[in-house]
């Protein structure tokens, strides 16, 4: 079974080659501190924006009858304290974006780099850099554009105010994520090769029956790792770190080991 080999041969990899995932571990952690900081830097100031935009707009509707609550966006629009608000939290979740991607590439990138090389000895660090932010950039904008989309589909196009999305855009929106996802990780798994995005969604297609059963696993292990510390995060803080410590950063490094085994697998 495809599963067993490339579980078997992460476990190895990630049992033996304990320097270079050490330090990718480091990284790690650093990268999920910085990211902690961040998002508390920017969501008091777009809670506040959220909150007191609500206020606005509940006021507003009360002031007009059921029959004219199509003019709502138009008014609000019109409405300064409301458009003040607005662009607050616009530029909140700009800045967060912003630092949130420069984070990214300053810590993932020797992340990724040290658990390749932990497989892959000979990498150089300034072509892994270069190609790494290069992926990721495209990536981000792909994210964005996906996000972009799915808020025209279910929302206002000419107007600020959504709408109650379909469950049929929910729906596609959450396979285009994981498709990105999938996609994403098979074209970092690739840094090492002479390969480029058009090879990176020809490969994950050509060698779904390989790759896709492990990026499965590797997605399952990912979101039970991210979010089992938030259980204990209010009521017993030095036993998430604990967790955070001992179970969701080797789990991290270990799934993205098994990643870049099962993308190489082919290549054997």
């Amino acid at each position: 079974m495809i599963l067993t080999t490339t579980l078997s041969r992460a476990w190895k990899a990630f049992t033996t080659n304990k320097r270079y995932l050490i330090l990718a571990m480091l990284f790690e952690f650093i990268f999920l501190f910085v990211l902690t900081q961040i998002s508390f830097t920017f969501f008091e100031p777009s809670a506040q924006a959220v909150q007191r935009a609500g206020e606005i707009m509940s006021a507003e509707v009360e002031k007009l009858p059921e029959t004219e609550l199509y003019q709502l966006d138009s008014i609000l629009l019109e409405n300064k304290e409301f458009m003040q608000e607005y662009k607050i939290l616009i530029t909140s979740i700009l800045f967060f974006l912003i630092s949130m991607f420069a984070a990214w590439l300053v810590f993932k990138t020797p992340v990724w780099y040290f658990s390749q090389k932990s497989i892959l000895p000979k990498i150089p660090f300034g072509t892994h850099a270069l190609k790494f932010s290069l992926m990721s950039l495209f990536w981000f904008i792909v994210v964005l554009a996906a996000f972009s989309i799915y808020s025209i589909a279910t929302g206002s196009t000419a107007t600020i105010l959504p709408i109650i999305s379909s469950t049929g855009a929910s729906i596609t929106m959450w396979i285009a994520l994981l498709a990105i996802y999938y996609f994403s990780q098979i074209s970092f798994a690739l840094i090492p090769a002479q390969q480029n995005f058009k090879k990176t969604f020809d490969y994950g297609i050509k060698h779904a029956s390989t790759i896709f059963p492990a990026f499965i696993v590797n997605a399952l292990i990912t979101f039970i790792v991210l979010t089992l510390p938030y259980n204990w995060a209010e009521t017993m803080p030095l036993l998430t770190l604990a967790i955070i410590l001992f179970i969701t950063i080797p789990a991290l490094a270990f799934a993205r080991v098994h990643m870049i085994v099962a993308t190489w697998l082919k290549n054997d």
